[in-house]
């Protein structure tokens, strides 16, 4: 039999193989979780060389009567809530420092920002300096945005 034969009646006999229905659930009860762990540390047939004392599963410890742990719904609902993405523009150079002062302290940009704003909150000197730098440079972003605007117009008007 060739190759291509034998590799032709490997994949033919893999499509014959009984299906199994896989549980995709998130969600269990305790009581599985408890079972899987306690079947999880059984010793394998292998070693036995030690003595059966070592190999015995942990104790596990049974939740206390009348307190109830939150479900998974109700653990999510606890979470912060995240907006939407937004798509904010940045000045080149920064963007790039940035970028690599987010990598640096294994952060992300949204972060970043998020724990700057609060910051400002807590200190309104620190507050004053950035909004009175921040208004500069919405300054001169809109007198770009009109030098573009006009450049592109006369542009127009040449072609």
């Amino acid at each position: 039999m060739s190759d291509g034969q034998d590799m032709l009646a490997r994949i033919k006999s893999r499509s014959q193989r009984p299906k199994v229905a896989r549980d995709t659930s998130l969600i269990s009860s305790a009581q599985d979780s408890q079972a899987f762990e306690a079947v999880a540390m059984e010793p394998s047939p292998l070693a036995t060389d030690e003595p059966a004392h070592l190999h015995e599963p942990p104790k596990v410890t049974a939740e206390k009567p009348g307190v109830e742990t939150p479900s998974l719904e109700d653990q999510l609902a606890q979470l912060i809530q995240v907006a939407p993405r937004r798509n904010i523009r940045l000045e080149e150079n920064l963007d790039k420092e940035i970028e690599r002062f987010v990598q640096d302290q294994d952060l992300t940009i949204d972060t970043l920002l998020e724990a700057c704003y609060l910051i400002l909150q807590e200190d309104s000197e620190l507050q004053a300096r950035v909004v009175s730098q921040a208004s500069e440079r919405l300054a001169e972003r809109k007198e770009a945005g009109k030098l573009r605007r006009i450049y592109s117009q006369m542009q127009k008007l040449k072609g």
